[in-house]
């Protein structure tokens, strides 16, 4: 049995308010951080959470400057990326803006002053979870997250991949708080947040990765072919991986080099896409629910909400034109 088998399915989701930030930071799962106010005012925050599988992510809205230190568990790597800042926060004695990435482990110390308003997202994850991503490439994980730990990493790219992700998982999981999640959600959840970390830690793909870009189009090709064939389970990242024959990086890079788009974000589109062509057919009377779960969408209304984001309509619309 492996580590994926014994994942719980359930999500976890609380949204609290406060009003002293000492008792903000005993609101966090799984850390052991102190908040000191170092601005003036009446302090007010907010903290978002949701833990998923063994993945903790929250998002983090303080309304004074505050000075935070502590750590976060061992065996833990986090990553952090700020969505608004009315002025520059410091990191380990270094001033860091909305481009940079942030990264803890177990055996460093938090220290973090943020200005007078600012909204963080982070996220945390085993890293024994990091590992199957990283073998393949002889990347020492501890190593290269504590070789971070106190230099945030300055990629504007990176962080706008980070903030959105984290986003994006927060929106979904609030419309179901507390409801058991199909398994294949689960794991393409979890896949996609610990390989966007293995990515991030791989640094720019070698000489090797970049040979092996000629044979993009062909597991881009492949992968396709095989979330078609599953499209009412879609297939994780990692699954991609096994059919494919590559590693967790060059599956990234040939999706980059084809099409511009992660694996993670293409297969979302792709199984839009199919869901459309359902919708537009004439000879079908299923209902949109029906067609949305055909197509590994575990939740109607986040299922319409991504589909107006891709073709400017929503379902019922696509429906009521054929």
């Amino acid at each position: 049995m492996t580590a994926a088998d014994t994942l719980p399915a359930s999500a976890i989701w609380r949204d609290c308010r406060m009003l002293d930030p000492q008792e903000h930071a005993c609101q966090l799962s799984g850390w052991d951080q102190h908040y000191e106010q170092i601005s003036r005012g009446a302090f007010h925050s907010r903290l978002v959470e949701v833990e998923f599988a063994d993945i903790h992510i929250f998002e983090e809205t303080l309304g004074q400057a505050v000075f935070q230190t502590g750590c976060c568990h061992q065996d833990v790597v986090a990553l952090g990326v700020f969505s608004t800042l009315s002025g520059d926060a410091r990191w380990h004695g270094r001033s860091v803006g909305l481009d940079d990435v942030l990264f803890l482990d177990g055996c460093s110390e938090l220290l973090l002053s943020t200005p007078q308003t600012s909204t963080l997202y982070a996220v945390g994850l085993p890293l024994a979870a990091l590992e199957p991503w990283c073998e393949q490439a002889r990347l020492p994980v501890r190593e290269s997250v504590h070789r971070l730990a106190a230099t945030p990493l300055h990629d504007r790219l990176a962080a706008q991949r980070l903030r959105e992700a984290m986003a994006a998982v927060i929106g979904e999981l609030s419309l179901r708080p507390e409801e058991a999640l199909p398994r294949n959600v689960t794991l393409r959840l979890r896949d996609e947040f610990v390989m966007l970390v293995a990515d991030l830690l791989h640094g720019e793909p070698d000489s090797r990765e970049k040979t092996a870009a000629s044979k993009a189009k062909e597991v881009v090709q492949r992968s396709r072919a095989y979330a078609l064939a599953r499209r009412d389970a879609p297939p994780t990242l990692l699954d991609l991986c096994r059919h494919t024959h590559v590693s967790p990086r060059t599956l990234q890079y040939c999706f980059q080099s084809v099409l511009g788009e992660s694996p993670a974000s293409y297969m979302k589109m792709l199984r839009l896409n199919g869901a459309r062509k359902d919708l537009k057919r004439l000879d079908t009377d299923m209902w949109i629910g029906d067609i949305a779960a055909n197509w590994g969408f575990w939740h109607l209304s986040q299922f319409a909400s991504d589909y107006r984001r891709m073709f400017g309509e929503l379902p019922s619309a696509t429906l009521a034109a054929r």
